[in-house]
Protein backbone atom coordinates (compact mmCIF):
# COMPACT_ATOMS: atom_id res chain seq x y z
CA UNK A 1 0.00 0.00 0.00
CA UNK A 2 1.23 3.66 -0.98
CA UNK A 3 1.80 5.96 1.51
CA UNK A 4 -0.95 8.47 -0.42
CA UNK A 5 -3.48 5.31 -0.02
CA UNK A 6 -2.38 5.26 3.71
CA UNK A 7 -3.55 8.35 4.23
CA UNK A 8 -6.42 8.57 2.17
CA UNK A 9 -7.76 5.18 4.07
CA UNK A 10 -6.87 7.31 7.80
CA UNK A 11 -8.61 10.38 6.55
CA UNK A 12 -11.96 8.32 5.25
CA UNK A 13 -12.07 6.46 8.64
CA UNK A 14 -11.34 9.61 10.43
CA UNK A 15 -14.72 11.07 8.14
CA UNK A 16 -16.49 8.13 9.66
CA UNK A 17 -16.22 9.09 12.87
CA UNK A 18 -18.56 12.56 14.56
CA UNK A 19 -15.44 13.50 16.47
CA UNK A 20 -13.23 14.80 13.14
CA UNK A 21 -13.69 16.45 9.90
CA UNK A 22 -10.96 15.68 6.94
CA UNK A 23 -10.18 18.73 4.33
CA UNK A 24 -8.73 18.05 1.41
CA UNK A 25 -5.92 20.15 -0.33
CA UNK A 26 -7.53 21.99 -3.40
CA UNK A 27 -6.70 20.77 -6.99
CA UNK A 28 -7.01 23.17 -9.15
CA UNK A 29 -9.47 21.72 -11.69
CA UNK A 30 -9.79 22.48 -15.91
CA UNK A 31 -12.33 20.61 -16.87
CA UNK A 32 -15.58 20.48 -14.53
CA UNK A 33 -17.90 18.60 -16.91
CA UNK A 34 -17.95 16.83 -19.97
CA UNK A 35 -18.80 19.02 -23.20
CA UNK A 36 -22.22 19.24 -23.61
CA UNK A 37 -24.31 20.47 -26.82
CA UNK A 38 -26.06 23.13 -24.79
CA UNK A 39 -25.13 26.82 -26.10
CA UNK A 40 -21.97 27.51 -23.92
CA UNK A 41 -20.88 31.43 -22.28
CA UNK A 42 -17.88 32.47 -20.74
CA UNK A 43 -17.10 34.01 -17.83
CA UNK A 44 -14.28 35.58 -15.95
CA UNK A 45 -13.76 34.77 -12.06
CA UNK A 46 -10.98 37.56 -10.92
CA UNK A 47 -9.08 38.52 -8.20
CA UNK A 48 -6.47 41.06 -7.17
CA UNK A 49 -4.09 41.79 -4.62
CA UNK A 50 -3.32 45.36 -3.78
CA UNK A 51 -1.15 47.74 -1.49
CA UNK A 52 -4.27 48.21 0.75
CA UNK A 53 -8.08 48.86 0.77
CA UNK A 54 -8.87 52.43 -0.53
CA UNK A 55 -10.06 51.36 -4.03
CA UNK A 56 -9.44 55.21 -4.88
CA UNK A 57 -5.70 54.63 -4.66
CA UNK A 58 -4.39 51.47 -3.59
CA UNK A 59 -2.59 49.84 -6.34
CA UNK A 60 -2.44 46.48 -7.98
CA UNK A 61 0.52 43.66 -6.86
CA UNK A 62 -0.82 40.88 -8.43
CA UNK A 63 -3.98 39.89 -10.78
CA UNK A 64 -5.20 36.90 -11.03
CA UNK A 65 -7.92 35.22 -13.47
CA UNK A 66 -9.84 32.17 -14.80
CA UNK A 67 -12.02 32.20 -18.57
CA UNK A 68 -14.34 29.35 -18.03
CA UNK A 69 -16.86 27.92 -19.95
CA UNK A 70 -20.63 27.68 -18.33
CA UNK A 71 -24.24 27.50 -19.69
CA UNK A 72 -27.53 29.52 -18.52
CA UNK A 73 -28.10 26.76 -15.64
CA UNK A 74 -24.93 27.75 -13.60
CA UNK A 75 -22.34 24.08 -14.67
CA UNK A 76 -18.71 24.94 -15.41
CA UNK A 77 -17.29 23.12 -18.32
CA UNK A 78 -13.86 23.80 -19.24
CA UNK A 79 -11.31 26.33 -17.85
CA UNK A 80 -10.25 28.38 -21.12
CA UNK A 81 -7.60 30.36 -19.97
CA UNK A 82 -5.87 30.52 -16.22
CA UNK A 83 -3.19 33.40 -15.95
CA UNK A 84 -1.48 35.25 -13.12
CA UNK A 85 0.87 38.64 -13.03
CA UNK A 86 2.80 40.10 -10.75
CA UNK A 87 3.09 43.83 -10.57
CA UNK A 88 5.53 46.22 -9.14
CA UNK A 89 3.64 49.23 -7.60
CA UNK A 90 4.98 52.87 -7.50
CA UNK A 91 4.30 52.96 -3.65
CA UNK A 92 5.32 50.71 -1.23
CA UNK A 93 4.41 47.02 0.04
CA UNK A 94 3.48 47.47 3.53
CA UNK A 95 4.30 44.72 6.30
CA UNK A 96 0.89 44.48 6.71
CA UNK A 97 0.31 43.42 3.29
CA UNK A 98 3.17 41.04 3.10
CA UNK A 99 1.89 39.68 6.37
CA UNK A 100 -1.33 39.23 4.17
CA UNK A 101 -0.18 38.03 0.64
CA UNK A 102 3.57 36.81 1.11
CA UNK A 103 4.76 39.47 -1.37
CA UNK A 104 7.55 41.44 -0.69
CA UNK A 105 8.87 44.24 -3.10
CA UNK A 106 11.49 41.75 -3.88
CA UNK A 107 8.68 39.40 -5.53
CA UNK A 108 7.15 42.03 -7.57
CA UNK A 109 10.26 44.02 -8.70
CA UNK A 110 10.73 44.37 -12.48
CA UNK A 111 6.78 42.72 -13.13
CA UNK A 112 4.24 44.73 -15.39
CA UNK A 113 0.77 43.10 -16.17
CA UNK A 114 0.39 42.75 -20.00
CA UNK A 115 -2.70 44.38 -20.11
CA UNK A 116 -2.97 44.25 -24.00
CA UNK A 117 -2.94 40.66 -23.76
CA UNK A 118 -5.10 40.97 -20.90
CA UNK A 119 -7.77 42.63 -22.51
CA UNK A 120 -7.54 40.51 -25.59
CA UNK A 121 -8.67 37.70 -23.49
CA UNK A 122 -11.17 39.58 -21.46
CA UNK A 123 -12.60 41.12 -24.61
CA UNK A 124 -13.92 37.25 -25.03
CA UNK A 125 -16.70 37.59 -22.32
CA UNK A 126 -19.41 39.42 -20.79
CA UNK A 127 -19.71 38.43 -17.11
CA UNK A 128 -16.61 39.08 -14.50
CA UNK A 129 -16.95 37.80 -11.05
CA UNK A 130 -15.04 38.32 -8.13
CA UNK A 131 -15.98 37.31 -4.58
CA UNK A 132 -15.82 41.10 -3.44
CA UNK A 133 -16.55 42.82 -6.65
CA UNK A 134 -17.77 45.63 -5.43
CA UNK A 135 -13.52 45.53 -4.28
CA UNK A 136 -11.80 44.73 -7.44
CA UNK A 137 -13.73 46.05 -10.49
CA UNK A 138 -13.07 49.79 -8.69
CA UNK A 139 -9.30 48.97 -9.12
CA UNK A 140 -9.13 47.14 -12.07
CA UNK A 141 -11.26 49.77 -13.72
CA UNK A 142 -9.14 52.02 -13.29
CA UNK A 143 -6.16 50.33 -15.27
CA UNK A 144 -8.49 49.25 -18.07
CA UNK A 145 -11.00 50.24 -19.84
CA UNK A 146 -11.95 46.59 -20.43
CA UNK A 147 -13.82 46.15 -17.06
CA UNK A 148 -15.99 49.10 -17.67
CA UNK A 149 -18.72 47.45 -20.24
CA UNK A 150 -18.87 44.07 -18.42
CA UNK A 151 -21.21 42.70 -16.58
CA UNK A 152 -20.07 41.91 -13.18
CA UNK A 153 -21.50 39.25 -10.63
CA UNK A 154 -20.35 38.92 -6.42
CA UNK A 155 -19.95 35.49 -4.46
CA UNK A 156 -20.28 37.67 -1.18
CA UNK A 157 -23.57 40.22 -2.01
CA UNK A 158 -25.52 37.88 -5.08
CA UNK A 159 -25.63 34.84 -2.86
CA UNK A 160 -27.82 34.10 -0.26
CA UNK A 161 -24.66 31.22 1.81
CA UNK A 162 -26.92 30.90 4.80
CA UNK A 163 -30.49 30.59 3.50
CA UNK A 164 -28.70 28.03 0.32
CA UNK A 165 -26.19 26.81 2.18
CA UNK A 166 -26.36 27.60 6.43
CA UNK A 167 -23.59 28.98 6.50
CA UNK A 168 -23.23 32.16 8.31
CA UNK A 169 -19.88 33.70 6.94
CA UNK A 170 -19.03 34.42 3.85
CA UNK A 171 -15.70 34.52 4.41
CA UNK A 172 -14.17 32.07 1.20
CA UNK A 173 -11.96 30.37 3.13
CA UNK A 174 -14.74 29.26 5.47
CA UNK A 175 -17.37 28.72 2.69
CA UNK A 176 -14.30 26.17 1.06
CA UNK A 177 -14.24 24.70 4.72
CA UNK A 178 -17.92 24.17 4.93
CA UNK A 179 -19.00 23.99 1.65
CA UNK A 180 -16.45 22.65 -0.69
CA UNK A 181 -14.92 20.73 2.39
CA UNK A 182 -11.27 21.97 0.85
CA UNK A 183 -8.28 24.25 2.02
CA UNK A 184 -5.89 26.19 -0.38
CA UNK A 185 -3.27 28.53 -0.19
CA UNK A 186 -5.45 31.63 0.61
CA UNK A 187 -4.09 35.31 -0.63
CA UNK A 188 -2.60 35.05 -3.84
CA UNK A 189 -3.91 35.60 -6.87
CA UNK A 190 -4.94 32.46 -8.88
CA UNK A 191 -5.14 30.37 -5.81
CA UNK A 192 -8.05 32.64 -4.85
CA UNK A 193 -9.74 32.38 -8.48
CA UNK A 194 -9.15 28.59 -8.87
CA UNK A 195 -10.64 28.07 -4.73
CA UNK A 196 -13.63 30.41 -6.06
CA UNK A 197 -14.19 28.55 -8.92
CA UNK A 198 -14.26 25.32 -7.45
CA UNK A 199 -16.67 27.25 -4.42
CA UNK A 200 -19.00 28.43 -7.22
CA UNK A 201 -19.33 24.46 -9.00
CA UNK A 202 -20.40 23.13 -5.38
CA UNK A 203 -24.03 22.17 -5.38
CA UNK A 204 -25.87 23.62 -2.68
CA UNK A 205 -29.61 24.05 -1.60
CA UNK A 206 -32.00 20.97 -0.96
CA UNK A 207 -32.26 20.91 -5.13
CA UNK A 208 -28.30 20.64 -5.29
CA UNK A 209 -27.78 23.05 -8.05
CA UNK A 210 -24.24 24.89 -8.48
CA UNK A 211 -23.92 28.07 -6.02
CA UNK A 212 -22.71 29.50 -9.64
CA UNK A 213 -26.31 29.40 -10.61
CA UNK A 214 -27.66 31.60 -7.83
CA UNK A 215 -25.51 34.11 -8.58
CA UNK A 216 -26.44 34.12 -12.13
CA UNK A 217 -30.20 34.38 -11.08
CA UNK A 218 -29.31 37.45 -9.16
CA UNK A 219 -26.95 39.15 -12.19
CA UNK A 220 -29.95 38.60 -14.24
CA UNK A 221 -32.38 40.77 -12.13
CA UNK A 222 -32.35 44.53 -12.99
CA UNK A 223 -31.40 47.23 -10.11
CA UNK A 224 -31.56 50.72 -8.63
CA UNK A 225 -29.68 52.85 -6.50
CA UNK A 226 -32.20 54.01 -3.99
CA UNK A 227 -31.13 56.78 -1.73
CA UNK A 228 -32.99 57.83 1.26
CA UNK A 229 -32.89 61.68 0.94
CA UNK A 230 -34.53 63.35 3.75
CA UNK A 231 -34.06 60.56 6.07
CA UNK A 232 -34.60 61.54 9.31
CA UNK A 233 -31.98 60.92 11.68
CA UNK A 234 -33.59 58.25 14.16
CA UNK A 235 -33.76 55.79 11.68
CA UNK A 236 -30.41 55.99 10.75
CA UNK A 237 -29.48 52.30 12.58
CA UNK A 238 -32.64 50.95 11.04
CA UNK A 239 -31.13 52.04 7.48
CA UNK A 240 -27.95 50.26 8.27
CA UNK A 241 -29.38 47.21 9.59
CA UNK A 242 -30.77 47.28 6.27
CA UNK A 243 -28.41 47.45 4.21
CA UNK A 244 -27.88 50.97 3.42
CA UNK A 245 -24.40 52.39 3.97
CA UNK A 246 -23.72 56.12 4.59
CA UNK A 247 -22.38 58.52 1.13
CA UNK A 248 -20.02 61.04 2.84
CA UNK A 249 -19.34 63.22 -0.09
CA UNK A 250 -23.38 63.46 -1.15
CA UNK A 251 -24.56 62.87 2.89
CA UNK A 252 -26.96 60.45 2.23
CA UNK A 253 -27.73 56.69 3.59
CA UNK A 254 -28.08 54.78 0.28
CA UNK A 255 -28.26 51.19 -1.46
CA UNK A 256 -28.43 49.23 -4.36
CA UNK A 257 -31.77 46.83 -4.85
CA UNK A 258 -33.17 44.24 -7.23
CA UNK A 259 -36.07 46.00 -8.73
CA UNK A 260 -38.26 43.31 -7.87
CA UNK A 261 -38.29 44.33 -4.41
CA UNK A 262 -37.88 48.15 -5.17
CA UNK A 263 -41.98 48.64 -4.11
CA UNK A 264 -41.20 47.27 -1.04
CA UNK A 265 -38.77 49.01 -0.11
CA UNK A 266 -40.10 52.78 -1.34
CA UNK A 267 -43.08 51.73 0.76
CA UNK A 268 -40.74 50.76 4.04
CA UNK A 269 -39.19 54.61 3.48
CA UNK A 270 -42.38 56.14 3.05
CA UNK A 271 -43.51 54.58 6.48
CA UNK A 272 -40.41 55.83 8.10
CA UNK A 273 -41.07 59.47 7.30
CA UNK A 274 -38.55 59.33 4.22
CA UNK A 275 -41.10 59.87 1.51
CA UNK A 276 -39.27 61.56 -1.36
CA UNK A 277 -36.43 59.01 -1.99
CA UNK A 278 -34.29 59.35 -5.15
CA UNK A 279 -34.21 56.30 -7.14
CA UNK A 280 -31.43 55.78 -9.97
CA UNK A 281 -32.17 53.11 -12.33
CA UNK A 282 -28.72 51.35 -12.88
CA UNK A 283 -27.25 49.48 -16.47
CA UNK A 284 -26.27 46.03 -16.24
CA UNK A 285 -22.70 46.96 -16.77
CA UNK A 286 -23.03 49.40 -13.83
CA UNK A 287 -23.11 46.90 -10.68
CA UNK A 288 -20.31 47.35 -8.24
CA UNK A 289 -18.56 49.74 -9.98
CA UNK A 290 -18.09 53.24 -8.86
CA UNK A 291 -21.29 54.51 -10.97
CA UNK A 292 -23.16 52.71 -8.42
CA UNK A 293 -21.80 54.57 -5.53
Amino acid sequence: MTDMQTLQNCAEQLNQSEDFQVLNKLIAKTEFNPPTAESTHKVCIIDTETTGLDTDVCEIIELGYQIIEFDSHGNFYKVLSAKNYLNEPDGEITAEVTQVTGLTMDDVKGHKIPWQEVEAEISQVQLCVAHNAGFDRPVVERYSDIFINKIWGCSVAQIDWLKQAHVGSRSQEFLCWKVGQFFYGAHRALDDVQALTQLLSCPISENKVPAFSFLLEAVRQSKSLVKATGAPFDIKDDLRSRGYRWNVGERVWQKVLDDSKLQDELAWLIEHQTPNPNVIKLKATDSFSIRAR
